[in-house]
């Protein structure tokens, strides 16, 4: 069964992280250029990235695990696992399990980030709201 309070907190986590990301988003069409060259602000444009994304992973992993939906090879695969039950719209998933390969750069690479690369996956940010809107329909189940 779905811990409705922890996937609320969950979802919390990435919506207060999208209003961040929203910002970020609407600088970078002003002035990419400027954001790039601003490596505070590029700092906390990949931290709140990385925490957005995880926040998503902790969320799949949970809704999988609680719906007893399989068992994830990787934190991409939970959700495919939740496009496969008929959770996630397809292109959510796909856009997602990639979020998680962007995650890992951003953890594990952090020193050799494609700044612009970072900008580029603002668009990430409508599939990050995508599956907040799709976590909070399945708790209206």
């Amino acid at each position: 069964m779905v811990d409705t309070e922890r996937l609320l907190a969950l979802l919390g986590r990435v919506t207060s992280r999208l209003k961040v990301l929203d910002g970020y988003a609407g600088s970078a069409r002003g002035d990419v250029e400027g954001l790039l060259a601003d490596e505070v602000r590029l700092g906390h444009l990949k931290y709140t990235f990385q925490t957005a994304i995880e926040a998503c992973i902790d969320a799949a992993q949970h809704v999988v695990a609680a719906r007893g939906l399989g068992t994830p090879s990787s934190n991409a695969d939970a959700f495919r696992l939740l496009q496969h039950a008929g959770v996630l719209p397809a292109e959510v998933a796909v856009s997602l399990a990639g979020a998680v390969g962007f995650r890992n750069v951003l953890v594990h690479g952090y020193a050799e980030v494609d700044d612009r690369l970072v900008v580029d996956n603002l668009v990430r940010v409508t599939d990050l709201r995508r599956f907040v809107a799709a976590m909070t329909a399945l708790l209206a189940d």
